[in-house]
């Protein structure tokens, strides 16, 4: 289903094509790993692009980077992979969450090589830090895992879907996930984040639910005018849930944008 390889110390699930239109790259959430995407894999996206789903340093099999512990410093890396492993190529985005912020950032930063991004849920205002943010309350990062841990082993005894994601986190170097953490509080702050996603020039969907996506994002999709599509489901992952659909929809977005 993917080969998995490892460049500039960092995991990746890939799948490529001899051919085709676009090369795919997916940015796993806060605390994840690419185990978010393993159903795109089977998808029939995979019958047309070539896919490339990372596990950026300190989650998943990737190991901590000194230095490299901030969404800035991911987004530096995921370039550096992006023009080892998909140079000459047009490229197509996909973030998840807080992927999505790692995805603006490279969007900005490759210009006309990135023809479109695909927002899963990505973090646009202050309230979508409703996990993330709460690193900014904890000194040490060891405290914040421990208490980050006991709240998704919480919600996973009654939720299939955050046994996936518990799956992941327990993978997380803490120093990490407190980066991370940190990082999407100061967003929260500052609000560039969603500013920048709408400020885009490359084609852009954001996807959502209406259970999961806190009100005052809502009021921000409206405000700024961004495109997007609201999914069947009741979580933050339709990409685990309703995988099918998810590709689907995501497929078509990516069908439209080729010559």
């Amino acid at each position: 289903m993917y080969h998995p390889i490892v460049q500039e110390g960092v995991f990746l699930r890939t799948h490529r094509k001899q051919s085709g239109p676009a090369h795919i790259w997916l940015f796993h959430g806060f605390g994840e790993s690419s185990l978010s995407f393993r159903e795109v894999f089977s998808s029939e996206l995979a019958a047309s692009y070539s896919l490339f789903a990372p596990d950026l340093p300190g989650f998943g099999v990737s190991p901590p980077q000194p230095g490299k512990m901030s969404l800035e410093a991911a987004a530096g890396v995921t370039i550096d992979l992006i023009n080892a492993l998909s140079r000459n190529r047009p490229v197509l985005l996909v973030g998840h969450s807080l992927g999505s912020v790692i995805a603006t950032q490279v969007a900005w930063e490759l210009g006309e090589t990135v023809k479109g991004i695909f927002s899963i849920e990505g973090n646009l205002t202050r309230s979508d830090g409703y996990f993330s943010a709460r690193a900014a309350e904890f000194e040490e990062a060891d405290a914040f895992y421990r208490y980050f841990i006991d709240m998704i082993y919480e919600r996973a005894a009654k939720n299939e879907v955050y046994q996936r994601y518990l799956a992941s986190v327990r993978f997380a170097s803490p120093q990490a996930l407190m980066g991370w953490g940190r990082s999407s509080a100061q967003l929260g702050e500052t609000g560039t984040h969603g500013s920048d996603f709408a400020s885009l020039k490359c084609a852009k969907l954001y996807y959502w639910g209406m259970e999961s996506t806190p009100e005052e994002t809502r009021k921000f999709i409206i405000t700024h005018d961004i495109p997007n599509r609201q999914y069947t489901g009741d979580n933050h992952w339709p990409m685990v849930e309703t995988p099918d659909a998810c590709y689907q929809h995501m497929g078509e977005f990516f069908k439209g944008l080729e010559p």
